[in-house]
Formats: C-alpha cells, sequence, structure tokens
C-alpha cells in the first residue's frame, strides 16, 4: 500500500478536481437517499388515501432531484477523470524521463516488454484506480451509512435481516480476495513476457523469415499466451464468482424482507410503501459491500502496478553526474585512458577491459582493432560515458569524464554505432536528429560526405522519404550512410565510428573514408574495427586482444613487432589490391 502512497504526489497539481469530484458525489448520493422515502410515501399517503395533488407534487420533486442526482453523478465522474488521467499522464512522463536517464546497465537488466507494460498498463490501472477512489471511496461510505440509518428509521424489525446478511456477504468477498491477489502479480509478469516476444519477433522478423522460423515463433507466442490465458481465467474464476454470489444474497435477502415484510403489514406495524423504500435500501447496502469488495479487488492489482511503477522510481542511476558538474560548450577533443578497467557485472571478475592505457591528441585519427569479442565497442562506449570504469579514469582534456555535466559530454562526443538505428520519420528528420537546428543545406552536405546524397535523390521524395519502422525499407550501407550522416551533422570535436562501414563495398567505404581525413582534419576521431584496410590511414592503431592492449603503433610497426596485427592483416588481405581497395 505504501507504493500508492508514494504516488499520490502526482494528485496534488490537480486537488481542485479532486476535491470537486467526491462534493458531486455527495450531492448525487444524497438525491438518491431520499428517492426511495419519497416514494414510500408517495404510496402510504398519496396512493392511500387518494390524494392526487400529493402523488403529482412528489413525482414532480422526485424527478427534480433525479435531475440533480444526475447532474452529480455526471460531475464527478468528469472531475474524477480529469484528475486521474492527469495525474497519470505526470507518472508516465515522469516514468519516460526516469527511463530515458537510466544508464546502459540498468537496461541491461530490464525487458524491454516490461518496460512497455509498466508505462501502459500498470499506469492504466493506476489511472482506474484513482478514479474509483474519488468516485466511490466517498460514494460507497455515505451511501451505505446512510441507507442503514432510513432502514432503521422505516423498520428496526427488518434491519435485523442486515445483521444476518452482511457477514456473509464479507466473509464472502475476503475470501475471493485472498485467493485473487496472488494471481495479479503473476498477471502483469506474464503481459512483461507477452510483449517481450511479440517486441522481439516484429524487430527479428526478417531473420525469423529468412530462417523459415514462423511457425517456431508462432509456437512460442502460443506457449506464453496459453500461460497467460490460464493465469487470467484462473484469477477471473474468483472474481466472476463474485457477482453472482453477491447477487444471490441480494435477492435472497429481498425474499426475506417481502416475507418479512408483508407479516408486519398484515399485523399493521408496517406500511406497502415502507416495504418497497425498505427494499430499496437494503439493495443499495448489499451492493455497497458489493462494490467494496470490487474496490478491494481493483486496489489490489493497482498495489501489484505501483510497486512495479516504484521499482523503475527507485532504480538507482550507475552512471552519475557531480552535484556542480563542469558545462562547457565545447571541448578540445585529447582522450586519456588511465589503468581503466572494465566489468560489465561489477564484483564478478569478469573483465572486458584490462589495464588500458593510450593517449590521443586533439585532431589526430585512431583505429581500434581486433578480434570479436576483445573490447573495442565497450572503449567506445566508456568515452562516450555509457558506462564508468571499474578501476582507472577516463580523461577528455586532462579532466576525469566524470566531471563534465552529460549533456555536455555527449554533446561534444558524435557515435555512429555498431547497431544502426534509424527511426520512423523521414531521413530529412533522421539525419537531423544530431542536431535539430541544423539547416537543409547542412543536411545535403553530411549526406555527401557519408556517400548518402545519391541514393536518397533517387527516391520520388528525397530527403522527405520516410524510414519504415526498424528501416526494412532500407540496406544496411544505406542505414550506415544515414546514421553517419547524422553523426557528421552534430560537428563534434570527438567521433567514433565502431564499426560504421562494415556493410558497405570496399569502393563506397574508400570515398568516405577519403572525404572524411579532409573533413575531419581537426576532429579526433576513433574508427572501431575489424577491417585492417579501413585501419591504414589512421595516425596510430591500438590493438586488442581479450581486453588487453597487445600493442600500439602504426602499420609498418604492427606488421613487425605484433603477432595478434598480424595474423589479422594475413586472414583479411590476400593481395596488395585489397590493402590499397
Amino acid at each position: 500500500m505504501k507504493d500508492l502512497v508514494s504516488l499520490i504526489k502526482y494528485l496534488k497539481p490537480y486537488k481542485k478536481w479532486a476535491l470537486l469530484a467526491p462534493l458531486l458525489v455527495l450531492l448525487e448520493v444524497v438525491m438518491e437517499l431520499m428517492l426511495p422515502k419519497i416514494m414510500a410515501n408517495i404510496v402510504n399517503i398519496g396512493i392511500g388515501g387518494s390524494n392526487i395533488d400529493y402523488i403529482l407534487w412528489n413525482v414532480f420533486l422526485m424527478i427534480i432531484l433525479s435531475i440533480v442526482g444526475i447532474i452529480g453523478g455526471i460531475g464527478s465522474i468528469y472531475f474524477a477523470t480529469m484528475a486521474s488521467e492527469s495525474t497519470v499522464a505526470d507518472i508516465r512522463e515522469d516514468l519516460f524521463t526516469k527511463i530515458n536517464s537510466l544508464s546502459l546497465v540498468n537496461f541491461s537488466k530490464l525487458k524491454t516488454g516490461q518496460l512497455i507494460t509498466i508505462l501502459t498498463n500498470d499506469t492504466y490501472s493506476v489511472s482506474n484506480l484513482i478514479t474509483m477512489v474519488l468516485r466511490f471511496l466517498f460514494r460507497v461510505p455515505i451511501i451505505l451509512v446512510g441507507s442503514i440509518i432510513m432502514a432503521l428509521i422505516i423498520s428496526p424489525q427488518l434491519s435485523l435481516i442486515l445483521l444476518f446478511m452482511t457477514p456473509i456477504l464479507l466473509i464472502v468477498a475476503i475470501l475471493i480476495i485472498k485467493k485473487v491477489f496472488p494471481y495479479f502479480t503473476i498477471i502483469q509478469k506474464t503481459v512483461d513476457d507477452v510483449n517481450a516476444v511479440v517486441r522481439e519477433n516484429i524487430g527479428g522478423i526478417q531473420v525469423v523469415k529468412s530462417f523459415v522460423m514462423e511457425d517456431y515463433e508462432i509456437e512460442k507466442f502460443d506457449k506464453i499466451n496459453k500461460k497467460m490465458m490460464d493465469v487470467v481465467i484462473r484469477a477471473m474464476r474468483f472474481v466472476v464468482l463474485a457477482m453472482p454470489l453477491m447477487m444471490l444474497f441480494i435477492n435472497m435477502a429481498t425474499v426475506l424482507v417481502l416475507w418479512y415484510g408483508g407479516k408486519l403489514v398484515m399485523i399493521g406495524d408496517l406500511e406497502i410503501g415502507s416495504i418497497i423504500a425498505f427494499t430499496q435500501y437494503l439493495t443499495n447496502i448489499l451492493m455497497s459491500l458489493l462494490m467494496i469488495s470490487m474496490g478491494i479487488a481493483v486496489t489490489t492489482r493497482s498495489v501489484v502496478s505501483a510497486k512495479r511503477i516504484n521499482e523503475i522510481f527507485a532504480l538507482t542511476e550507475d552512471v552519475k553526474e557531480l552535484d556542480n558538474p563542469i558545462k562547457k560548450e565545447k571541448i578540445e577533443g585529447k582522450v586519456e585512458f588511465k589503468n581503466v578497467s572494465f566489468s560489465y557485472e561489477q564484483g564478478s571478475g569478469d573483465a572486458v577491459l584490462n589495464d588500458i592505457n593510450f593517449v590521443v591528441e586533439k585532431g589526430k585519427k585512431v583505429a581500434i582493432l581486433g578480434p570479436t569479442g576483445s573490447g573495442k565497442s565497450t572503449v567506445a562506449a566508456l568515452i562516450a560515458r555509457f558506462y564508468d570504469p571499474t578501476e582507472g579514469v577516463v580523461l577528455i582534456d586532462d579532466i576525469d569524464i566524470r566531471k563534465y555535466s552529460l549533456k555536455t559530454l555527449r554533446k561534444n562526443i558524435a557515435v555512429v554505432f555498431q547497431k544502426t538505428v534509424l527511426f520512423s520519420d523521414s531521413i530529412r528528420n533522421n539525419i537531423k536528429y544530431g542536431r535539430r537546428d541544423a539547416t537543409d543545406d547542412e543536411v545535403v552536405k553530411v549526406s555527401k560526405i557519408a556517400q548518402a546524397h545519391d541514393f536518397i535523390t533517387k527516391k520520388e521524395e528525397g530527403y522527405d522519404y520516410v524510414v519504415e519502422q526498424g528501416a526494412v525499407n532500407l540496406s544496411g550501407g544505406q542505414k550506415q550512410r544515414l546514421s553517419l550522416a547524422r553523426a557528421l551533422i552534430m560537428d563534434a570535436p570527438i567521433l567514433i565510428l565502431d564499426d560504421t562501414t562494415s556493410a558497405l563495398d570496399l569502393k563506397t567505404e574508400k570515398k568516405i573514408r577519403t572525404t572524411l581525413k579532409k573533413e575531419l582534419a581537426d576532429k579526433t576521431v576513433f574508427i572501431i574495427t575489424q577491417r585492417i584496410a579501413t585501419a591504414l590511414d589512421a595516425d596510430m592503431i591500438i590493438v586488442l586482444d581479450d581486453g588487453k592492449i597487445s600493442g600500439i603503433g602504426n602499420h609498418d610497426t604492427l606488421i613487425k613487432t605484433n603477432e595478434v596485427y598480424k595474423s589479422i592483416y594475413e586472414s583479411q588481405i590476400k593481395s596488395k589490391k585489397d590493402v590499397v581497395a
């Protein structure tokens, strides 16, 4: 319950709506409580006394009270909905902000499907609870207490039936809730799994089709889907049972009232109109108890959702800014690694990088070469401070990068990632993602440098051509060139190219290398690659092997002194033509 309480702060900006909703509920309930008594008077006094004027006046009064009650009900629903939806919109926005502020370490521990479920299903569950609280937390107790008082006023004898039926209803409700609660946690986790399977399948649909694995994927989804269905059915088995049971007891109570009330009428202790009114108040009382049981069920599910939401809010950020970080528009571009070691799992001992030391002066071009899994991309991630070193320090311009604000750091480091990600938007906007205020001329310029301009202009829409979800309407090489253009438009002093040209032919790659050499003369460039040909133009080549630096130097030096470099060279270069390609 404390998880729900912690989210109440989000309701404060909308307290006017949150107060108006229950006030209007009070108006609605008072009108409802008056109607059965007036109906009893119509039957007892108006019809019993053949007083047509009394009947007409009270019918008119009932219509007025009903209209006022309806206005109160509609108003309370409106303001409760406004308060709940506005509150949850703020929660959702803060959640999204929190998710975007998390480090990659946090993301590695979370499922994408789980995050989507929390942002959608769980926040929706909290929204339902807020609406229910603002409407029924006030309505149910008032109508329950009011109906009990009115029932006692009408007939203390008939009220004895309440003493018999109420405990039974409460016991049934408690038993159902105890049975249902554990299932809600399982349901939410299963929804996460379903979302994860769907997202993975859609994201990898090309692979699925190429390996003819549609049947396997359908079977996998069917398995998790049936698991969710089974859990929901087991939970709903008890929830669905609640309504008929409650209605059974309500009908039993009504029969008892009519039987016992009829006897009281026959002996002259009660009037017929009073039985009608008492029956209505009895229904109000028992329905209120039913609403309480349903409210507890909704609260139970919302408690699970609130807990999951707060678990995201409670995540500590592994990559933290100092209280007063350095904020600069531009950095120079000198990069240094001092005794840097890194492990993705803190304390696991499985270091990805071990005792890395190197210095790259401003404006130098450095190639980081090594076998798969040697830690090349991790070096890039540490420079951009996606992670912090387990040991040692990374410096830019002789300053520990942890002293910079993350915004300053990342605005000055452009990264072209190994895994190309483009958004469902126009090519122009995808490139301008690197700098939103870039002009169209600048977009064209970087596209030409990245050798993307030609294929863009061949499309009918040109730069307005829309990239589909997952960029399935672009080739691998086209995606890489757009990613490069997006990084270049940042005009950052440090550029990291992580296997940027792996999907390009050697001719196109050579054009890009030649253009980049000219355009990036004053930039510090890190070229992470497995291709010897890509590394040849670098001022310095760093060879990594199993997370350690195997050698540093240029091609001529390393080919003579470094066995790892020589092995890579011999495995790739089959002729002089390949080297210079």
